[in-house]
């Protein structure tokens, strides 16, 4: 369960520190993957969205495999998305797509609502070893960005 804008007073004070010099001039768009971090993503894109007074997308990728129709009914991401939807359109706009490939996926849509910044959030494992692959949907969003990136590392079990 996502718990939005559950914020610590101390920790909020930080963070308006932090994003007080930041300026954007269009949309935020917050890639969401069900994970813990999205919630902390959420509260970080408020507090930017607050300061500069822009709107805040958040958008829920679930990746179809090729074997399905791209309009099958994945049944465990769908329960997701629809928690995520839920909750979500409370506090910002928010959508799911259902898409075969997520990083041209979050291109588009960061094209689509004219963002000024795309937030995303990785993993790591707690043996502080440095990921040989990041994967492909991080180096291709940083090389096909129109906007900035900004990617939240977090940590996981092993």
């Amino acid at each position: 369960m996502i718990h939005f804008l559950h914020v610590k007073a101390k920790d909020e004070a930080g963070l308006e520190k932090a994003v007080a010099g930041i300026r954007l001039t269009g949309a935020i768009d917050v890639i969401m993957s069900g994970k813990q971090l999205d919630s902390e993503l959420v509260q970080l894109a408020c507090l930017l969205a607050k300061k500069a007074k822009c709107t805040i997308h958040l958008i829920y990728i679930i990746e179809v495999p090729r074997t399905l129709p791209i309009r099958a009914s994945l049944k465990q991401g769908v329960q997701k998305a629809e928690t995520f939807l839920a909750e979500a359109l409370s506090i910002a706009t928010a959508e799911v797509v259902q898409v075969r490939d997520a990083a041209p996926a979050i291109i588009d849509e960061a094209r689509d609502d004219h963002c000024a910044l795309i937030m995303l959030g990785q993993g790591r494992t707690t043996d502080h070893r440095v990921p040989d692959d990041v994967g492909t949907v991080i180096p291709y969003v940083l090389t096909h960005a129109p906007c900035r990136v900004w990617v939240i590392q977090d940590l996981q079990a092993a």
